[in-house]
């Protein structure tokens, strides 16, 4: 039995994408602070105010995708409206796949919306901003969720951003007639949007940070290196990001099994025609297919879709983009959690039914050297075998890549590089979660008593480490320092969130020596 990550998880840009942005219909613009109106370009949206924290919700920077002249295209214009639209409440989740099983379609079409949080609506405030890319393997995406609140946030001194982005095959599925990584484009675009209007909420266009968590993480690696989000952002955070991008030979593998699952021809034309439904039910299953690492090599072992280096938006893995110099001149905080993939085995007890064999299978088909899981047993001498396959994977997938693009970018000299590890131990699921996959977002949110953080870290996390992240996520915006000594290649100094958070040399040594032939 060979066991994958899926058996634990339930041109264009310079033509097709800049010139519209911020050409929506001239209203009247202001801010009615009885009301809490406030009109933009595109037309007046009812926020709300809670404690001194205006925020406003569901504000299109893009038009619905999903309907069949736009989709699988580049994001096109955001639409105006008359009358005062409602900005009070979350949009739907885009279309994709529901956890848990049975899985079924959830979300809706919609315009690309974001969400903003500010404490002050005076465009000469010149607030430092923060957009958050949420994360969810590139086939879910969910700004309204609970822990992404941007209360706190702003509360601070910082407007916050969220947005949804296309996820699953609309948004990063290669197809020989369209753009690829749409979902890229469509948070180029969010960003263009922050840029031509976040004045309006108080915020300085000049001082933006794009941060995100997993796949946001590495949407913000993809963005690092993209041209058309040049200028669009001075500072970057990634948490956790993941080893996310195919090659085109890669991704040439992944578009016909489609459409042979869809029957029809992979264009763009014969994609738009499927229904919602009928295409998230084909990938659910698709999806399921590639964990069949005897059919798939080693895509059974990532995502089939995400990001593609296409030699467009994405010309070189993210490390090597680094590495080139690209956004030399960005200062980057960058960091994994170390139990990461314990998220995907420990809920449902997946991680005691790991044989030996299936660690060896997976060392095998990653071409990984054969000592692989001895070295790994070195300091885990208990470890169960399904121990043993969470740390190699937990590497493989997370840490490895931090590392990688923190070495990349520190090396390419120019701005700083902050580096950190997370290393706080949930004590849920029996004290077995440890210290796993997006456990550090309520913290860096500050939001440890929403609902989604609660099951996860329980009700006795401590706020000690969440006023310490959250102050430090704070201080990187407003100064690009989060206020710990810079990364580099001698050093290799990282911050240490735990109980007790301290400055330490990073380590891993030996495991990180046998990952020399994996890119990232």
């Amino acid at each position: 039995m060979t066991l994958t990550r899926r058996h634990f998880n339930a041109g264009w840009l310079a033509g097709g994408l800049l010139p519209w942005v911020g050409g929506c219909a001239n209203t009247a613009q202001g801010f009615d602070a009885q009301s809490n109106v406030l009109t933009v370009p595109q037309g007046a949206l009812q926020g709300r105010v809670d404690n001194g924290i205006h925020s406003f919700k569901r504000i299109p920077y893009a038009a619905n995708p999903y309907v069949p002249e736009r989709a699988y295209a580049a994001p096109q214009p955001a639409p105006s409206w008359s009358g005062l639209r409602d900005a009070t409440r979350f949009g739907p989740m885009p279309p994709q796949p529901s956890r848990g099983a049975p899985q079924t379609m959830v979300g809706e079409p919609d315009d690309l919306c974001l969400n903003i949080w500010t404490p002050s609506m005076d465009a000469a405030a010149k607030l430092p901003v923060m957009v958050w890319i949420p994360g969810g393997a590139y086939i879910r995406v969910d700004a309204s969720e609970p822990w992404y609140d941007g209360s706190a946030f702003a509360r601070d001194g910082v407007v916050l951003v969220s947005i949804n982005y296309r996820v699953g095959a609309h948004g990063f599925l290669v197809l020989p007639d369209a753009p690829s990584n749409r979902g890229i484009l469509d948070q180029i675009a969010a960003l263009q949007w922050v840029r031509d209007h976040i004045a309006h909420f108080g915020g300085d266009a000049s001082r933006v940070t794009v941060f995100g968590q997993s796949a946001g993480a590495s949407s913000v690696a993809a963005l690092l290196g993209a041209p058309a989000a040049r200028g669009l952002f001075a500072q970057a955070a990634l948490q956790s990001p993941a080893q996310g991008y195919l090659t085109l030979a890669q991704a040439a593998r992944v578009t016909p099994a489609f459409a042979q699952a869809l029957g029809v021809s992979a264009t763009r034309d014969a994609f738009a025609r499927i229904g919602l439904k009928t295409l998230i039910d084909a990938s659910i299953k698709l999806d399921a297919a590639a964990a069949d690492a005897r059919v798939w090599s080693e895509l059974a072992y990532t995502k089939i879709l995400q990001p593609v280096i296409d030699g467009v938006a994405m010309r070189q893995p993210p490390a090597a983009q680094l590495a080139a110099g690209a956004s030399k001149d960005v200062p980057i905080l960058i960091g994994s959690n170390d139990e990461e993939f314990k998220l995907y085995l420990v809920p449902g007890g997946a991680i005691d039914r790991i044989p030996e064999p299936a660690v060896a299978g997976m060392v095998a088909t990653l071409k990984l050297p054969p000592e692989m899981p001895a070295v790994y047993r070195v300091g885990r001498p208990n470890a169960t075998p399904g121990e043993v396959f969470s740390a190699i994977n937990s590497d493989y997938v997370f840490r490895n890549a931090a590392q990688a693009q923190a070495l990349a970018h520190a090396k390419a000299g120019g701005a700083p590089t902050y580096a950190y590890q997370f290393g706080w131990r949930s004590p849920q699921f029996g004290g077995r979660l440890g210290a796993a996959h997006v456990l550090d977002v309520p913290f860096v949110f500050d939001t440890l008593r929403t609902p989604p953080a609660l099951g996860f870290v329980g009700p006795a996390a401590p706020q000690e480490l969440a006023t310490r992240m959250h102050a430090a996520w704070v201080a990187f915006a407003k100064t690009g320092k989060p206020g710990w000594q810079a990364y580099d290649d001698a050093g290799r100094t990282v911050m240490r969130f735990d109980t007790v958070s301290t400055t330490v040399r990073e380590g891993g040594e030996r495991e990180r020596a046998l990952w020399s032939s994996v890119v990232y």
